[in-house]
């Protein structure tokens, strides 16, 4: 049955058939000299063979996920807020309907999304939110192959994904070249290639609208903007310039609507491909500095003796951090990072991410008007991406069956927590043996197989005792604790 919304609506032509007859002879004569004007300055170039070459290394991703039924339309995580209204994360979920005919989601959630293949040995890039919670993985090719897949890492802050293909004997894969988007200029010419409503390697093509976009997804936004066509389902596929080369990763589209409207944004591949050899590994770091920064205006920039509006004040800086015991105080304006200049707070927060923990970096700030120099140890950024990845390691995820990380003071804080340390589930996956016990996100793990338990490694170690006869915790909910018997699964 056809949804009327769908339909195209059509005005009656009625008395302005003679204006639009008038205006299209018009047309006719002027059609000739645009087209003489367009040779001479030259064609645009076609991309049949480009869509062609480059089709088999697309994949449409689709991924099974176990969720609550709910009446409400919001996209998973996003409920109602001005992300969920406008930036549309665009992978494509079924829906059926309720029992007051309103569409509800199924109990067994299957959301579409696109990929591309960075390896022959079949390692695949998509985006994070497309795999997220996922219990289940199908990645399907041009030629019709499908095969299951697994996540080998991913990073939550920058909503990359890295999966790998289960292979057989005889398997090849087609795998792209990945460009430099830091060349791209406003204006040039690029190709999407993906899975928008499940209509398999579509094609679509438009220009660099913009670059550097903040959209406030994360600390680390600076998408590429494009207005090439890209719908839900298009998430996580490649955006390509002329040349064949991956330069952006699909990830997000302006729309009140949910359709593009010529508003979409995409990862810089020069971001994918920092992350790739951590994402491999299953763990993602970030040099951390320890501080708190915000932008320099006019006024400040008087009052700091400060001759332009630039680098990132230093609003604050955290006890015992890397910046505090280098001797940065609060007051002082950074305005480089190993002889690189910081225009801006946000190109403070980029490049200090990129740092390596452990590593020592010149750091140039302005105090009382002169310029000085200071030698940081790099520590490690605490956060989701790191702890998330940590608690993908297969202890957790096949014996237990949950995603967590350590409790911070912060994560105490929020989920009002009497436990001082311990280990927060931030998931648990469909059907496992923690689902079956009925645990839930925001619990935390205080102790396991009768051993306190700080932190994520001690969690693992202590999972070890419990190889196939099962698991005994202490779960504490709420400020309550009580003791939670899990079915061995070694």
């Amino acid at each position: 049955m056809r949804n009327s919304h769908y339909l195209p609506k059509f005005k009656s032509l009625g008395s302005t058939f003679p204006i639009i007859a008038i205006l299209f002879g018009l047309g006719l004569l002027i059609a000739p000299m645009n087209a003489q004007s367009a040779v001479g300055a030259g064609k645009l170039p076609s991309l049949a063979g480009l869509a062609e070459k480059l089709s088999p290394a697309v994949v449409n991703i689709s991924t099974e996920t176990k969720v609550e039924t709910s009446s409400r339309g919001d996209f998973p995580g996003f409920p109602g807020d001005l992300w969920n209204e406008f930036f549309r994360r665009f992978h494509e979920r079924p829906f059926r309907r309720g029992p007051r005919g309103g569409l509800r989601p199924q109990p067994r959630q299957q959301n579409l999304g696109s990929g591309f293949i960075v390896t022959d040995n079949g390692l695949v890039v998509t985006n994070n939110h497309v795999v997220e919670n996922a219990s289940k993985i199908t990645v399907r090719f041009k030629d019709k192959r499908k095969r299951k897949a697994k996540v080998v890492g991913r990073d939550p802050q920058t909503d990359i994904a890295l999966l790998q293909v289960e292979t057989k004997p005889g398997d090849t894969f087609t795998a792209v070249k990945l460009g430099d988007s830091e060349k791209l200029r406003v204006g040039d010419w690029v190709m999407a290639i993906g899975n928008p409503f499940g209509l398999s390697h579509t094609v679509t093509a438009g220009i660099v609208s913009a670059k550097g976009r903040v959209i406030g997804s994360s600390r680390f936004d600076n998408f590429i903007q494009t207005d090439a066509s890209i719908n839900p389902g298009n998430s996580g596929g490649p955006l390509f310039d002329l040349n064949g080369n991956v330069v952006g990763i699909n990830t997000a589209i302006f729309s009140r609507g949910g359709g593009n409207i010529g508003i979409g944004f995409a990862i810089p591949i020069d971001i994918a491909k920092k992350l790739l050899p951590q994402l491999r590994k299953g763990v993602v770091t970030r040099g951390f500095l320890g501080v708190s920064i915000q932008p320099v205006n006019e006024s400040l920039a008087k009052e700091l003796g400060l001759k332009e509006t630039q680098g990132a004040l230093v609003s604050n800086v955290i006890e015992n951090a890397p910046a505090k015991k280098a001797g940065i105080k609060r007051g002082d304006v950074i305005v480089s990072i190993n002889e690189k200049k910081i225009k801006n707070p946000r190109q403070l927060s980029l490049a200090a991410a990129d740092l390596k923990p452990g590593s020592n970096a010149e750091v140039g700030i302005i105090r009382d008007g002169k310029k000085r120099d200071f030698t940081i140890q790099v520590g490690k950024l605490p956060g989701a991406s790191e702890e998330i990845a940590k608690a993908s390691k297969p202890a957790l995820q096949k014996k237990l069956g949950i995603e967590g990380q350590n409790l911070t003071p912060e994560l105490r804080k929020q989920i009002g927590a009497k436990a001082k340390k311990g280990v927060v589930i931030s998931n648990v996956l469909p059907d496992s043996p923690a689902a079956l016990a009925g645990l839930r996100r925001g619990d935390v793990i205080v102790e396991a197989n009768r051993k306190a338990i700080a932190d994520t490694k001690q969690l693992q170690e202590a999972l070890k005792k419990g190889e196939k006869k099962g698991n005994l915790l202490v779960i504490e909910r709420k400020g309550t604790t009580f003791y939670v018997a899990l079915e061995g699964k070694g």
